[in-house]
């Protein structure tokens, strides 16, 4: 045999199948024989040079440092363009001017939304054919130059894009490129940021806040790079019977060569240690100038499946374009997980055909003083955070996410929910406005650039569609909609685009009765989501909820359902005795200060989530948010410019009480943890200590004496709470001690109680209100029966909360402690101490339309009437007048009681204050 066919068949034996093989079955006669007959055959079309091995065959030159930046509204294109950048601002990417327009009492809100623009001067660089500049996102329209010549335009905040410059660099020396990056908020539908989202309640941050590269490639024929920002290589799990797996794997070349060629595209699997599991190889006739798509299957014996956080193990898939001299000229690495994944309408989601219910939260991609330009450090942070808590699913709201953030979650085995940016609206104006063929064009252009950049993704088990896009025409009455038609054709579209995922959109108020929905979501895509906030923005029991849960699943039978969002509020210097002592206060209702108690998120998570848990056929759920977020829309908490529905805060420090509820539920870890351990000042001497754990039992003790134990089967949904605490006056130690199979977990907080007397806020869920005379009021607490309400003008109709009256209450210096009542036919169970005591009731008519002799009630004192036949209005002499009332009682069975009997309309009070004599 010649040594043409000598090196052709070395190259075979290296190169093809048997690669693949054992090194018996290479080295056995029968593949020598099979290998001559081949390279026989081979020498007719391949050049007499072997394959040269190459670890990599592009070059990538990241662009972050030595940039010039400069925020301006009124700058021109060609003013720009002259200017050397001198006396801009230096930085590096990624860079955002709005990283501080969050989280501080002095936020920018609304945050700066204008002109930026970036300018930096580069070399050329030696190696490679072609040269593409490659953005990883400017948000929200960029414009680009690269040595006074127009690249072009991309629209979309989020998504990575290329250019083509192999042409336009300079031939050596400097090369400058200025990029213009605009995130104002468009004001009609012909400008060019009116694109998705129009809205939304987060900020969109301005800038180059990803990173910039200049990619290479050693010959003019390669995987396509012009692909829409995607990877020219696709895969997927097309099969997995017993052990055995096929995947499905698309290359798209691009030539741009001046002449026809014949080239080998190979496909080879790795597995985690580097040794291949499977190579195929095709060939592909080229003509110059063309484009190609190529499909090959792999299977893969013995396959090792991702199975989430249980077991995320990857391949590195390895698809190479080889010369017919054995040389490869490009190369893309991609990791890939072998999995299955299924969504059952009664049964819920399966993983490689096993049960898993998706336990997880939804996750912005901005951080305290960076918004958007965030690090690989901070993604690494949120996700070990998410991890730690216990989830095993994240949500990527409300648009696609850096690739870093994908590929972390795929290691870490969290399933992904990726989402388009239709956000809120899909017009200007945003009830009624028209949907304009270029919105509806980026919109699609958006979708297809995400599927094809998150497209290997092991975690991405679903692509949403849009986020609450029909909440446009919010209080409107007139009926429009002008969403359903695209998000049909953004359905159609995404299954062209990947057939192997389900899609998904989250819904935000189908069915729900407060609101004006016109356009019904339910049914449009393989599965649904939606997006509920019972007991925060709406509802009145979780109850209420399960039943809305039920109705949905009855009317779309067939159709997986899953909760993308719920949550409430929640401020870590705000806190509460009772979170049911009040009504939540979960918007900016003009109030000084919006009250959003720790302890009432927690609630409302238990409530929500124990309810959401109880129901098999849900796939899976999403907690609104694992982190707060900055909102130029928001004012409430404790702080500005943020939304506070988060489990933990901003600056990632402080994981919140929820956090904890869920980890004990969710995570394998011990968990046993005190609530309300920031709640440190007690207003009330007798207190339920309530505890997070996942223990076989937890034992409370106060001050070194042991208050009690229960076991998990007291403990529902891992909540275990210790009724009538009594706290000693000064510095109290709890100490809770969680037994886990044997291993003692304890867990303690520090309270002091400084008060000898009781002072209740009736009507209000936060506590630590501080009279004038320096006196502690608590939170609502001890009541039965009534209704905790603000003070409104008018009744409850389609929304939530009334019309607030902004009538200033009279006659007291205390204003707040008369801004909510409790009305209705109730009572007060009060634990206190045997002796006598005074007590003062704080009064005021809250209604307009009450008039006197409208409201009359009876108070009685453990069953003594003190106050009879009580007119506030008449007695007061105006409508919200304060009065007050102070009787004298005696306590001898430890309780006071206090019965509030009305014989006209309601009995209602304000706030009640009790001093021991």
């Amino acid at each position: 045999m010649n040594n043409r066919y000598i090196k052709a068949l070395r190259w075979w034996i290296k190169t093809g199948p048997i690669s693949a093989a054992s090194s018996e079955f290479r080295k056995s006669t029968h593949c020598a024989v099979l290998g001559i007959a081949l390279a026989l055959a081979a020498s007719v079309c391949w050049a007499d040079e072997g394959p040269k091995v190459t670890a990599e065959v592009r070059t990538s030159q990241v662009l972050t440092q030595g940039w010039k930046f400069v925020q301006d509204d009124s700058l021109t294109d060609a003013a720009a363009l002259a200017s050397t950048g001198q006396n801009w601002q230096d930085v590096s990417l990624p860079h955002t001017w709005n990283a501080q327009d969050a989280a501080s009492t002095k936020a920018t809100v609304p945050y700066k939304r204008g002109l930026g623009w970036y300018r930096l001067e580069f070399d050329t660089p030696a190696a490679g054919v072609r040269k593409w500049l490659e953005f990883g996102a400017a948000s929200i329209v960029a414009d680009v130059w690269l040595n006074g010549q127009k690249l072009g335009q991309h629209q979309g905040a989020f998504t990575a894009f290329r250019f083509d410059v192999t042409d336009k660099l300079a031939a050596s020396g400097k090369n400058v490129l200025l990029v213009k990056v605009d995130n104002r908020a468009a004001k009609t539908g012909n400008e060019p940021t009116a694109i998705a989202p129009l809205g939304g309640d987060f900020n969109m941050s301005g800038g180059l806040y990803r990173d910039v590269k200049l990619v290479e490639t050693a010959a003019p024929v390669h995987f396509d790079l012009g692909d829409m920002g995607g990877p020219g290589v696709y895969a997927t799990t097309a099969a997995v019977t017993d052990s055995h797996a096929t995947l499905n794997v698309r290359a798209k070349l691009k030539s741009d060569s001046t002449q026809d060629g014949d080239y080998l595209i190979r496909v080879s699997v790795l597995d985690a240690s580097g040794r291949l599991a499977r190579s195929v190889q095709k060939t592909v006739t080229l003509k110059a100038g063309s484009n190609v798509e190529v499909a090959q299957d792999v299977a893969v014996d013995h396959a090792h499946l991702w199975q989430g956080v249980d077991d995320p193990y990857q391949y590195r898939l390895v698809a190479e374009l080889v010369k017919s001299d054995g040389t490869t000229i490009d190369k893309v690495v991609q990791d890939f997980g072998i999995r299955q994944m299924r969504f059952d309408p009664n049964e819920g989601f399966f993983l490689n055909g096993k049960h898993v219910p998706l336990h997880g939260v939804d996750l912005h991609q901005d951080a305290l003083g960076k918004g958007w330009a965030i690090s690989t450090h901070d993604i690494d942070e949120s996700l070990g955070l998410i991890r730690e808590m216990g989830a095993n699913s994240v949500r990527l709201a409300h648009y696609p996410h850096s690739p870093y953030t994908l590929a972390r979650a795929s290691q870490l085995g969290l399933v992904v929910w990726a989402e388009l940016p239709l956000v809120n609206q899909t017009s200007i104006p945003a009830c009624g406005g028209p949907v304009t063929d270029a919105f509806k064009a980026n919109a699609k252009q958006q979708l297809q650039e995400e599927i094809r950049q998150q497209y290997n993704r092991a975690a991405v088990a679903m692509w949403s569609i849009g986020n609450e896009s029909t909440q446009g025409c919010i209080g409107s009455t007139t009926p429009s909609d002008n969403i359903t038609p695209l998000l049909k054709e953004l359905q159609t579209l995404a299954k062209a685009e990947d057939s192997s995922r389900v899609t998904t959109y989250a819904d935000w108020a189908q069915d729900v009765p407060y609101n004006h929905q016109f356009a019904s979501t339910g049914g449009i895509t393989d599965i649904w989501g939606i997006n509920r906030y019972y007991l925060w923005y709406y509802g009145s029991s979780a109850a209420e909820f399960g039943a809305h849960l039920d109705a949905l699943h009855a009317k779309y039978p067939n159709q997986p359902i899953g909760i993308s969002e719920y949550g409430a509020g929640s401020a870590v210097t705000h806190h509460s005795d009772n979170p049911l002592g009040g009504r939540p206060e979960s918007f900016n209702t003009g109030q000084p200060v919006v009250y959003q108690p720790e302890e009432y998120a927690s609630y409302v998570h238990e409530q929500i989530y124990g309810t959401i848990a109880s129901r098999k056929y849900i796939w899976g759920s999403f907690a609104w948010s694992m982190f707060d977020f900055g909102s130029g829309i928001r004012n409430e908490g404790d702080v500005r410019g943020v939304n506070t529905k988060g489990l933990v805060t901003y600056d990632r420090k402080t994981k919140k009480d929820a956090f904890y509820f869920y980890k004990a539920n969710w995570s394998s870890e011990p968990v046993t943890y005190i609530t309300g351990r920031r709640y440190t000042n007690r207003a009330y001497a007798t207190v339920d200590v309530k505890v997070y754990s996942n223990a076989d039992s937890v034992r409370l003790a106060l001050n070194g004496t042991t208050i009690g134990t229960l076991t998990q089967d007291q403990c529902t949904m891992k909540v275990c709470v210790f009724r009538n605490v009594k706290l000693s006056p000064g510095a109290n130690r709890l100490t809770a001690s969680g037994n886990h199979g044997g291993r003692i977990v304890n867990d303690l907080v520090d309270w002091s109680l400084n008060t000898r007397d009781v002072r209740i806020a009736a009507g209000q869920y936060t506590t630590g209100l501080t009279s004038s005379t320096g006196a502690l009021f608590g939170s609502d607490n001890f009541f039965v029966g009534g209704t905790a309400d603000w003070l409104v003008s008018k009744s409850i109709t389609d929304q939530r909360y009334g019309v607030f009256d902004r009538t200033p209450v009279n006659g007291t210096v205390d204003p707040q402690l008369f801004s909510n009542v409790r009305r209705g036919t109730f009572s007060y169970d009060i634990p206190l101490d045997n002796g006598t005591y005074s007590v003062t009731l704080g009064f005021l008519e809250p209604g307009k339309a009450t008039a006197v002799g409208g409201r009359v009630f009876s108070v009685d004192a453990n069953g003594v009437t003190v106050l009879p036949d009580l007119d506030v209005l008449a007695a007061a002499g105006a409508y919200r007048t304060v009065i007050t009332r102070t009787f004298p009682v005696t306590v001898a069975s430890g309780r006071l009681k206090l019965d509030f009997k009305p014989s006209v309309g309601e009995a209602v009070v304000s706030n009640i204050a009790i001093t021991k004599n």
